[in-house]
């Protein structure tokens, strides 16, 4: 096993205006180090001759100082392989700070939207909503592509285009006119390290601290800490089966929404209703974020057209993600920005991250233009179909009747069972938690609503085997909980 190196030499450096010799000193700092564990049991000391070099020091005061440490059992020398930090020190107590720290507002921000997430269980085991079957990601045609871009590994490793691979921007172009009818010049796209990262940066952009924006309720637990950690007051809007009402939404800077499948109901928002909405941004100078985060897998309904088709205004910034159709680890997703905006959002880029890794970026391109990818969706389309339809039976056939109802289930990787305004679905949770079956509570999406009761149901994560199995957990629960407050 290789060893650590203890490299860090910024406590090491002597004194040189203090009386304290510098043998003494060197001694004295370095037992320091390792008593507070700044160098970790087992690391290895840079060479004697290089530390005594790099601190300026004459090489048998270095020397003696080490000799010391091993007599005094801090340290061990290895004939061979170098002077090592003993395996197990005993380190003094650690004093407690007399006060807590005044911090920065923004960090109290950062820790208030923490709480948010802490709230909101991201999910494990077959019920995991979201979550697309990584057993069959296309590894064959994705390893061929990658091995063809190692071969040329030098070509990515400078710097390049911070808005991304200009390849990879054309085949996103090309991929969201295919399946969602967007027409749109490649130099609009951006691309981002997954929704999340989208959503970050159109908060840069279109949001100054003291801005109102509104959100969905119940709705997205991460684009509302983004929102918060940013200082953005949140003016949460009640969704229904038609999406959000801006009827009933006051004037705001942004509108952040999921029409297309909206999380966590499943709900589409009504043609009505999106004419309304940009209508809404026009007139109040605001601009709309438009979350289409797994629209890719539509089943059995009629398609409506995105918000970006038909803002006529250029008030849509459009969010996509490979994460719900490849894989959460591969990081990437884009935006599709308005004109008047892009030099704003490319800036905006250049200053947060400097673009991400161009070479993954390039493979995702090939993979997306060679036809990989569209052939992958269609048929995991199939696949999820016939796995939604599996659940949607069991839910309709054993939960408790005319108490529960299945949310629109016509797209996506999750449905939304949906239950009375009183029922605790987070005392179910906990209980099903404790047999090692994971559900997450409808409730923990809510804003301000307190009507909002039920399950987010992916089905997936894993084999519907696995899924109807959990499933029948729920429902079984469900019964015990609602008959026993009957």
């Amino acid at each position: 096993m290789t060893m650590k190196e203890a490299g860090d030499l910024e406590p090491l450096f002597p004194d040189r205006d203090s009386d304290e010799p510098l043998g003494r000193q060197f001694t004295r700092r370095l037992r320091q180090a390792i008593e507070s564990g700044l160098y970790e049991p087992s690391s290895r000391l840079l060479p004697r001759r290089e530390l005594a070099l790099r601190l300026g020091l004459a090489r048998n005061t270095v020397t003696s100082a080490i000799e010391q440490l091993i007599a005094e059992g801090y340290l061990e020398s290895r004939v061979g392989s170098g002077t090592f930090v003993v395996a197990r020190i005993e380190k003094p107590a650690v004093v407690a700070e007399p006060a807590p720290r005044c911090l920065p507002a923004t960090a109290v921000r950062f820790g208030l939207a923490r709480t948010i997430l802490e709230g909101y269980a991201v999910g494990i085991g077959p019920l995991r909503a979201g979550i697309p079957d990584m057993t069959t990601f296309p590894q064959a045609a994705w390893a061929r592509i990658t091995r063809r871009k190692l071969a040329k590994l030098r070509d990515f490793l400078d710097y390049h285009d911070s808005s991304g691979d200009p390849a990879l921007r054309a085949a996103i172009a090309q991929h969201v006119q295919q399946f969602r009818g967007i027409t749109t010049e490649h130099s609009r796209v951006i691309v981002v390290e997954g929704t999340q990262a989208g959503i970050r940066l159109a908060a840069d952009v279109l949001l100054s601290e003291g801005d109102s924006a509104l959100i969905e309720d119940p709705g997205y637990p991460f684009a509302r800490a983004a929102f918060e950690a940013r200082g953005i007051r949140l003016l949460p809007v009640p969704v229904d089966e038609n999406g959000m009402d801006v009827a009933l939404a006051p004037p705001a800077r942004l509108a952040y929404v999921s029409p297309s499948h909206q999380f966590p109901l499943g709900s589409r928002m009504s043609l009505e209703r999106r004419r309304a909405l940009l209508d809404w941004a026009f007139v109040n100078d605001a601009y709309v974020i438009e979350d289409d985060y797994d629209s890719e897998y539509a089943y059995d309904a009629k398609p409506l057209p995105t918000l970006q088709s038909v803002d006529r205004h250029e008030r849509v910034v459009y969010v996509g993600t490979f994460s719900k159709t490849l894989a959460p680890g591969l990081r990437l997703g884009y935006l599709i920005v308005p004109q008047h905006l892009l030099r704003a959002f490319a800036t905006a880029r250049v200053i947060s991250t400097l673009g991400g890794v161009q070479y993954v970026q390039s493979t995702l391109a090939d993979f997306v233009s060679e036809g990989h990818f569209a052939r992958y969706v269609r048929r995991m389309t199939r696949s999820y179909a016939e796995r939604r339809r599996a659940l949607v039976e069991l839910l309709e056939r054993e939960l408790p009747k005319g108490r529960f109802k299945i949310g629109l289930a016509n797209a996506g990787l999750h449905l939304a069972c949906i239950g009375p305004p009183a029922f605790d679905d987070m005392a179910v949770t906990n209980t099903l938690a404790k047999q090692g079956v994971y559900v997450q509570p409808l409730s923990a999406f809510c804003v301000a609503r307190s009507d909002c009761r039920g399950f987010v149901i992916g089905y997936s994560a894993a084999p519907i085997a696995d899924v109807l199995s959990s499933a029948r957990e729920l429902t079984r629960v469900i019964r015990e909980t609602a008959n026993s407050r009957a």
